[in-house]
């Protein structure tokens, strides 16, 4: 049934119907002639469409709520969870030093935890950096998930959720 719901997705785009969600409601614009066209199948199929476009909003929105959480603005938050479901989904496997369990202190300066091992100067990191893709030979995981107030001020362990290591930083310096 998914693939029959994206695919009416994609006819709807290619007929100039956009089909959108909106605070937990299908919001379709496009040109009136295709509206009338699409109208009654969209309205058939609502429950499916609602469900199915919910479920992918979700990691953007888990993901936006986390980089906030990391004292990145609204804005760019939401633009980093985007740019990371276009990274997810064409498979590669460079990260975000957001997404990291040794990233601390994100509120003052961000600074790594295993910084000795992925060969900074020091544990401060640019300012910039945490929002670059790139390959990092100790990256692990972080949990995305709420649990209370995240504390910025002392390193965190390991994650047990370890992402495909890399042998070094590509795509930044240091």
């Amino acid at each position: 049934m998914e693939t029959l719901l994206e695919s009416v997705l994609e006819q709807c785009q290619a007929d100039g119907v956009a089909v959108a969600l909106v605070d937990g409601k299908l919001v379709i614009t496009g040109q009136p002639a295709a509206l009338d066209e699409w109208r009654p199948v969209l309205r058939d199929l609502k429950p499916e469409l609602l469900e199915l476009m919910t479920r992918a909003a979700e990691p953007i929105d888990k993901r936006t709520a986390y980089f906030i959480r990391q004292s990145v603005k609204p804005a760019a938050a939401r633009a980093l969870a985007l740019r990371l479901k276009t990274r997810d989904s064409q498979h590669d496997e460079r990260r975000l030093c957001l997404e990291c369990s040794h990233l601390f202190d994100t509120t003052r300066a961000p600074r790594c935890a295993q910084w000795r091992h992925v060969g900074h100067g020091g544990p401060q990191l640019p300012r910039e950096l945490p929002t670059i893709l790139q390959r990092c030979k100790d990256f692990y995981l972080a949990d995305i998930e709420p649990v209370g107030q995240p504390s910025h001020d002392t390193p965190p362990g390991r994650a047990t959720t370890p992402a495909r290591p890399a042998t070094c930083f590509e795509g930044a310096t240091p």
